[in-house]
């Protein structure tokens, strides 16, 4: 399974975060519940042009401190710890329990001249599990990112980032059994052009980037996941109703594997046809469907053709509740030593708020994927409730449960998950 690329982080249950460059960034030092279902912090912001720029804990408001003319930093932190009751998501009889204390901080510097904007933020992530040491990990990122208008019609988003990471043991398939975490460091850098006035009736957007992962540590099995990826796309939206664009859509990256043994390196292009609803609208999001083709450069791996499909809709019926639909279909690269994952997933999400300060989430999901050429069939299910008390407008205080399953064709990957948390927020 691809779990890195469609997850469900656990801690980020009442906030859309923020996109482009810091979203590629992430990392969870906590393996979530199940990496396999995405969670709408991470999916629906959508358009980098529409984004606040800065990212905000738990969307509570945050005061600006002026460190220079034209120079604010805002700050944010959260703070939990619980009870995971399988630490690395393993088989029945050997789950490794452990409570854990887990903070993650940011802070990020930002500048605006007239429509033009620059942040500079440090993202941290830190987990201490005091019964399982080796996934006792830190995580940081430190994400540039950049906004420039030329014209009412031109724009350009742009950023780069550094990384240092670890999958902790049990994260992917190619951990288990390990007796420490695969540690890697990364980059990537991005740009988006936009031509085409907000209210126009057609707009393009181009884009561009490059990214590096490079392990480590545990060589003997992480040499062959060193991977460079270039991209490149285009997309097409034309507005067929006030709210609702009609969005055609080419992506195209090349995964460069380092070592000529992985025999994972292929061009991986995609074709996609949707539609998406502006943010004003009751519903938000965007939903493309389309043709993924997957050719390797070695014939000893089976080129994949196939449908894939993306959705990340908001609903909002009432001012004070809202459902989230995620879902998505693709083919992805191996993070273990098994055949391709075919991947499908899909989540609801429901947020109420019962007061201005007392607000809920429930959330339900789940993962099939299939591997090619295996007799390996994964199903995947995560459930999750939520509960967010408002102390004051800076700080609030929460309870979070997840459960969370896998039923495998492979027993070795069969598991069961309950995490429980109490956690503070912070915005200064």
């Amino acid at each position: 399974m691809k779990h890195k690329q469609l997850h469900l982080v656990v801690t980020s249950l009442f906030a859309l975060g923020a996109t482009g460059v810091w979203a590629a960034g992430e990392a969870d030092t906590i393996p979530a519940s199940s990496r396999a279902v995405p969670n709408s912090a991470n999916v629906l912001p959508g358009n980098v042009f529409e984004s606040g720029g800065v990212p905000v804990a738990a969307g509570r408001s945050q005061q600006a401190l002026k460190v220079a003319d034209g120079v604010n930093v805002y700050a944010d932190a959260q703070a939990s710890t619980g009870y995971d009751s399988n630490v690395t998501m393993a088989g029945k009889g050997s789950e490794p329990g452990s409570a854990f204390y887990r903070i993650r901080p940011t802070v990020t510097a930002e500048t605006r001249y007239r429509e033009d904007r620059y942040t500079l933020g440090y993202k941290g992530d830190f987990v201490h599990y005091p019964n399982f040491d080796p996934n006792s990990l830190g995580q940081n990122d430190v994400i540039f990112q950049a906004q420039n208008v030329f014209s009412s019609r031109a724009a350009m988003a742009w950023g780069a980032s550094s990384g240092d990471h670890y999958d902790p043991i049990g994260s992917t398939d190619r951990s288990i059994g390990n007796q420490t975490a695969d540690h890697y460091r990364s980059k990537a850098v991005s740009a988006t052009f936009r031509y085409g006035a907000e209210e126009a009736t057609g707009r393009v957007e181009m884009d561009a980037g490059w990214g590096s992962k490079r392990y480590q540590n545990n060589r003997a099995t992480t040499e062959s996941a060193d991977v460079d990826n270039t991209n490149v796309g285009a997309r097409f939206y034309y507005r067929v109703m006030p709210k609702t664009r009609l969005i055609a859509e080419y992506r195209r990256t090349y995964f460069d594997y380092t070592n000529d043994t992985s025999l994972l390196s292929n061009d991986d292009t995609r074709y996609l046809l949707g539609l998406s609803w502006d943010a004003s609208a009751a519903v938000t999001g965007t939903i493309k469907a389309g043709q993924q083709q997957k050719n390797f450069d070695t014939s000893v791996r089976q080129d994949y053709l196939g449908p894939t499909w993306e959705a990340s809709v908001r609903w909002k019926p009432l001012s004070y509740s809202s459902f989230d639909l995620i879902g998505g279909r693709s083919a992805n690269d191996p993070d273990g030593f098994t055949g391709v994952p075919i991947a499908k997933s899909v989540s609801l999400g429901w947020n109420h708020d019962w007061k201005s300060y007392l607000h809920s989430k429930l959330s339900a999901g789940k993962l099939d994927t299939n591997y090619r050429n295996t007799n390996r069939k994964d199903d995947e299910y995560v459930y999750s409730a939520a509960l967010m008390y408002d102390v004051r407008r800076w700080l609030g205080v929460g309870l979070e449960y997840t459960f969370s399953h896998r039923d495998s064709t492979v027993d070795t990957y069969d598991y069961v998950r309950r995490l429980s948390m109490l956690k503070v927020e912070a915005s200064f």
